[in-house]
């Protein structure tokens, strides 16, 4: 709660100034621009808000009933959800592959945590880049050993990607690396990891293609039934 208090008090403080200069504005032109920055800090709490609520729901609780869940149609749906901020940016966001692979998980959980990780890849991804997401599924049963066939979905962008000494703070709560822009929560990666460790699924951050931008790979135990 009290950092819940403590990030939000930001935002409340700013959008307080913003509607003080929305009314002392002297002009048309003024007030347009008070308003549009009113607007911003608006859909920033919002989005805040929304981020602290997902990651909420993820807090210890009654484990809710799991389902078989086809993780290369999640990411087609989160792909076409988000394609129209894409092309606001004009960034070249799509599915690079995808095989069937199952998982047995919570539907509502893992449809946030890969919208989290391609809504991530396209606002940090500048103008004129480019987002690939691919699912896949890899190896197969061993009954000698126990391994298990993996379901992995990997996000691919040409971003500004994380330093290696940062990628381990990365999923702390409120955590942004030093000069991260746009604004965010600095929760978004906080709840991949929540989701991910309740589905017992690993994660992995490396340099995209190239040594530049980022590639998230997330490896889940896949459901063969």
């Amino acid at each position: 709660m009290a950092y819940a208090a403590h990030e939000l008090r930001t935002p409340l403080t700013a959008l307080h100034l913003q509607m003080e200069m929305v009314a002392r504005a002297g002009n048309e032109a003024e007030r347009a621009d008070a308003l549009e920055k009113l607007s911003s800090g608006v859909q920033r709490a919002i989005r805040l808000v929304e981020q602290m609520l997902s990651l909420a729901r993820q807090e210890p609780r009654i484990e809710p009933a799991r389902a078989r869940v086809a993780l290369n149609e999640i990411a087609r749906e989160i792909v076409a959800e988000l394609v129209p901020l894409a092309d606001a940016k004009n960034t070249d966001l799509g599915i690079s592959g995808s095989q069937p692979a199952f998982v047995r998980g919570d539907p509502e959980a893992l449809r946030t945590l890969v919208r989290n990780l391609v809504d991530n890849a396209v606002r940090y991804t500048p103008a004129g880049g480019r987002v690939d997401v691919s699912v896949e599924r890899s190896g197969a049963a061993d009954a000698s050993n126990g391994q298990r066939p993996r379901a992995v979905i990997s996000v691919v962008d040409t971003g500004p990607g994380i330093p290696p000494e940062a990628r381990a703070r990365v999923f702390d709560r409120f955590y942004r690396p030093p000069g991260t822009s746009p604004p965010g929560s600095g929760l978004g990666m906080a709840i991949v990891k929540a989701i991910a460790d309740s589905h017992g699924a690993s994660i992995a951050l490396d340099s995209g293609a190239g040594g530049s931008g980022l590639a998230v790979t997330m490896s889940f135990p896949a459901d063969v039934s």
